[in-house]
């Protein structure tokens, strides 16, 4: 069974169908969370100290996804404490989570960077009882966790290579550029995309590469796309160095316009190029509506209300191209920079 297939077959695909639909979800289980638990419990609630551990702490998407989670804390009465480091690292995250079990947390609200390598020291809060929530990124073996919440990455592909097939009349060829192996989120994105390409009989695939997390080396496997494949018409990249280094190398190549860049996310450098037009689509998910999830499912864990908890949800994404942008339906979207107290 193709990855893909599998991941369909797990039964994790937990869609909306539209945005506005997934920012209905979020509203309606915020009020049901403040009329039922939150206003029974809050004495209860004083005492419970959440940690949340992103990605990496100077991300805006992470940022965006804490100041969602802090607002949700506060109308519980719930602590919310933010720890992390601020590179993408499995070696700094491991030791970190290790570190937070010792104070005894009541909720783990986390980011993993590695789908295998931080199954055991989630396990070991498991273990202790403490409820476990994934934010963004997740585990291959998810029974440990309490409730896994995500953007629906592998939509997200779909969505990229939708939108660049139109831009190209559905023909011509395309390449992905993706960050590391082994992260959930990014490796269901270029699923995604790969599987939708296949639709396009006109389109073909010419590549699949890794950038290591580097803007530069993005940049230049962009620019070496350009002159091996004079038919090229469409680049993703599937986080925010792999966007920003493809739509950089069209630039240089002074092929803006010809060949499309698809981004994720919605960070200001990718605004600033989007708006630019170097980067043309940027597919946009929600981390200011999974804070809040991952905070209200840690709570009712421990309020015992879960039957309230959806073991596994994926929240649908946005697309703003250069010519929506604009729209404030699409510009709400766009993420924050500073963290909210």
């Amino acid at each position: 069974m193709s990855k893909e297939n599998s991941i369909k077959a797990r039964g994790w695909r937990f869609r909306l169908a539209t945005a506005g639909a997934a920012v209905g979800l979020v509203s309606a289980t915020l009020v049901a969370g403040a009329a039922g638990p939150a206003a029974t419990s809050a004495s209860a609630a004083s005492k419970y100290t959440f940690v949340l551990i992103p990605g990496l702490t100077v991300a805006p998407f992470y940022i965006t996804m804490h100041n969602g989670a802090a607002a949700e804390a506060a109308k519980l009465g719930v602590t919310l404490k933010w720890r992390g480091t601020t590179a993408w690292s499995t070696p700094q995250q491991i030791p970190l989570v290790n570190s937070v079990l010792a104070s005894k947390p009541s909720a783990l609200l986390i980011a993993p960077t590695d789908l295998v390598a931080l199954f055991k020291p989630m396990d070991a809060y498991y273990k202790a009882n403490i409820p476990v929530v994934s934010v963004d990124t997740t585990l291959t073996n998810q029974s440990i966790l309490t409730a896994a919440i995500s953007s629906d990455n592998y939509q997200g592909g779909e969505l990229a290579a939708d939108t660049i097939a139109k831009l190209a009349h559905d023909k011509g060829q395309v390449a992905v550029i993706n960050t590391i192996k082994g992260i959930s989120t990014t490796d269901l994105r270029q699923a995604g995309f790969l599987a939708e390409m296949k639709k396009y009989t006109n389109m073909q695939v010419v590549a699949s590469d890794y950038d290591g997390d580097l803007l530069t080396k993005a940049e230049a496997l962009s620019r070496s796309l350009i002159l091996s494949h004079p038919n090229l018409v469409g680049i993703f990249g599937t986080n925010l160095y792999s966007a920003q280094g493809a739509g950089q190398g069209v630039a240089a190549a002074k092929v803006k316009g010809k060949v499309f860049v698809a981004g994720y996310d919605a960070e200001p450098a990718e605004i600033t190029l989007l708006r630019q037009g170097v980067i043309n689509i940027l597919v946009i998910p929600n981390p200011a509506a999974e804070g809040p999830l991952a905070v209200q499912d840690a709570y009712w864990a421990l309020t015992g209300n879960k039957s309230m908890i959806k073991k596994n949800v994926l929240l649908p994404n946005v697309v703003a191209t250069t010519a929506n942008m604009n729209n404030p339906s699409i510009s709400k979207y766009f993420y924050s920079t500073s963290l909210s107290h």
